[in-house]
């Protein structure tokens, strides 16, 4: 049985990640933005590719410079792929593997990020990311050990950090016991759940899910990149 209490090996929570200016632009933009997305596209199939060592060009790319430098990639970590996390009240995200997308899509071949990692913009208590210690299997697809026998439960705190190993299953699972706690005060977020999410790896991942941000969506974050 998996033990809720025990933290995976690999997995890493910076608290207090981004100094509060940075922190404050990006969380902004983001609120900013709301649902606003490109047509006929998901949230989590838009993603843009930030090589390493280039200079940012909106402030989530001004953002993950500064992670960079906290958890140190590996070197032969070429970039970063990053995309905006909104999700509703309540609302969760099926467990998953990252993976180059179009690439899985197009040729069925799997291929994973050195790590994946997400910042939080708000605190959202009801809506936690769940690890678990499965891997993917040789096809790509199915699940090693095929039951969970650990997970690692990451609260949803505003500018806390995690990084974990990018071939981890993970989604989020919306608490039941907050969400009835929430219900019975008649308290609950006024807004949308807010993420950064940053995949860092050894090469960039196919387009055309990954793209290179042009400035034609999201336009929030470049008013508040630093002048």
């Amino acid at each position: 049985m998996s033990d809720p209490h025990a933290r995976l090996a690999g997995i890493r929570l910076f608290e207090e990640a981004l100094p509060e200016p940075l922190f404050n632009r990006l969380y902004q933009a983001v609120s900013a933005i709301g649902n606003e997305r490109p047509k006929g596209r998901g949230t989590y199939a838009t993603t843009f590719w930030f090589p390493r060592g280039t200079a940012p060009t909106n402030v989530a790319e001004e953002a993950i410079v500064k992670l960079f430098t906290m958890i140190k990639p590996p070197s032969n970590c070429a970039g970063a792929e990053w995309w905006l996390g909104r999700m509703e009240y309540g609302k969760k995200l099926n467990f998953h593997f990252d993976r180059d997308l179009a690439l899985s899509r197009k040729t069925g071949e799997a291929v994973f990020p050195l790590l994946g990692s997400i910042l939080y913009l708000n605190s959202y208590p009801s809506s936690p990311t769940i690890v678990v210690d499965q891997v993917p299997g040789p096809d790509g697809k199915s699940k090693v050990p095929s039951q969970p026998r650990l997970t690692t439960s990451i609260a949803a705190f505003s500018n806390n950090y995690a990084v974990f190993p990018g071939n981890l299953l993970h989604g989020v699972v919306p608490d039941p016991a907050v969400l009835e706690a929430d219900k019975k005060s008649e308290s609950r977020p006024s807004e949308l759940r807010l993420t950064l999410l940053v995949n860092y790896w050894h090469r960039r991942p196919s387009p055309p899910i990954c793209g290179e941000y042009d400035g034609s969506v999201y336009s929030a974050l470049q008013d508040k990149i630093a002048a």
